[in-house]
């Protein structure tokens, strides 16, 4: 009888391991080979909607630097090069245009047409800038007039062809959606400037975005995210209103199923952040700010070398040198003619660290503690670059 309650019971004991090997038996994350590129915050303008003139110029002066006045010509240089070095796949991760308007998203569009027709895939989300902007206008002279901007549903049908018509699955709640790159390569593009409150995952967003990792990792296929606006703070300066509000939720979820990095940008600031982890979160600058670059992400088995790439065009000297005025400007008020040495120093250091790259050479402690003493915005400004350290946000390789 003994004999008999051993045998049912090790029967009982091996059925139950081979249920509970079921239900959390997980396939092994597959080695994944692919070739991205991520560019963020073109901010866009069609031409028919500036004639470069008083008002424009006013809005520039009031902007961070970024090098409107060559806009159409730094875009086309963009759109030749990434067709020059096919891709597996372009990643555009919002703020697009210049405040939003139909007509600068149209005539976008007619360009990133060129890339898709050379046979890259391309993949888009729309930032804050993008969608019901009531800052949508065309500049002509001294003024301005408003202008047609467009809603979520009018973005994914303009931008069927880059992403939302090839889903895998789409979110009803967003304009969220996945895409398959290579057989072993998927890409979560998550939205949270479409939905009722701008900046944070809904929580219908958070169990789709649940169920699209879980049917990766049963498929086997490793996750790459993307969003607009950053997963994880990068410095105290840029925190609130940069951060998806509720990214803790998202955070987990993503280390939860190792996911590979996020790409975002919205800071227009080249910078790298890490959850304890060691999730990334890589902020890819500005397309429109020196040094006119966008990322190169490479996969190779289970480790990822990333790069900036600048865009090679002959606009670059003058993008250097608008925003250095712009930086002058920022840092006291004056003109860069009277600008002080310390107000040099600080153009410097700020053009380095939006490029991702602040080094010692480029450091002196001298004129650092003359900015700390004038105080105000400059002095928490750069004292948040020299807590950052030297890192080089540029280039950079991870294992994943």
């Amino acid at each position: 009888m003994k004999k008999k309650l051993f045998v049912f019971l090790g029967i009982l004991i091996l059925i139950t391991a081979g249920v509970c090997a079921f239900l959390f038996w997980k396939r092994p994350l597959p080695p994944v080979t692919a070739r991205l590129l991520a560019a963020s915050d073109l901010h866009y303008i069609s031409p028919e909607l500036t004639d470069h003139g008083e008002y424009f110029q006013l809005v520039l002066e009031n902007g961070d630097g970024k090098a409107m006045e060559h806009c159409e010509e730094i875009t086309d240089a963009f759109v030749e090069q990434v067709i020059s070095d096919p891709p597996d796949a372009l990643l555009l991760s919002g703020d697009l245009t210049f405040n939003g308007a139909r007509k600068s998203h149209e005539a976008l569009i007619e360009k990133l047409s060129k890339i898709k027709e050379a046979g890259i895939q391309v993949l888009v989300l729309p930032g804050n800038h993008d969608l019901k902007n009531r800052y949508a206008a065309s500049y002509q002279g001294d003024g301005y007039t408003l202008v047609d901007s467009i809603d979520g549903e009018e973005f994914a049908e303009l931008y069927s062809a880059f992403g939302y018509a090839d889903a895998l699955s789409r979110d009803t709640s967003s304009l969220s959606y996945t895409a398959q790159v290579t057989p072993e390569l998927r890409v979560l593009l998550l939205d949270v400037n479409a939905s009722a409150v701008r900046g944070v995952a809904a929580d219908e967003t958070l169990q789709w975005v649940k169920k699209q990792l879980k049917a990766a990792a049963k498929e086997g296929c490793r996750v790459l995210a993307v969003s607009h606006q950053n997963l994880l703070p990068h410095s105290d300066l840029f925190s609130f209103g940069y951060v998806i509000s509720n990214n803790s939720a998202l955070l987990e979820l993503y280390e939860k199923y190792g996911v590979i990095c996020n790409l975002s940008g919205h800071m227009h600031i080249q910078h790298t952040a890490q959850s304890e982890t060691g999730l990334r979160d890589i902020a890819t600058s500005s397309l429109l700010m020196w040094p006119l670059q966008y990322g190169e992400l490479s996969l190779m088995g289970s480790t990822a070398d990333y790069r900036a790439v600048p865009v090679e065009t002959p606009f670059s000297d003058y993008a250097y040198d608008y925003h250095w005025r712009h930086c002058c400007h920022l840092a006291d008020g004056e003109d860069e003619g009277s600008a002080s040495e310390a107000d040099r120093f600080f153009a410097e250091i700020n053009l380095a660290y939006f490029s991702g790259h602040v080094t010692e050479e480029q450091w002196d402690d001298t004129l650092y503690q003359a900015l700390q003493q004038q105080g105000g915005f400059s002095s928490q400004y750069i004292t948040s670059i020299y807590e950052d350290g030297f890192q080089n946000h540029r280039e950079f390789s991870f294992d994943f």
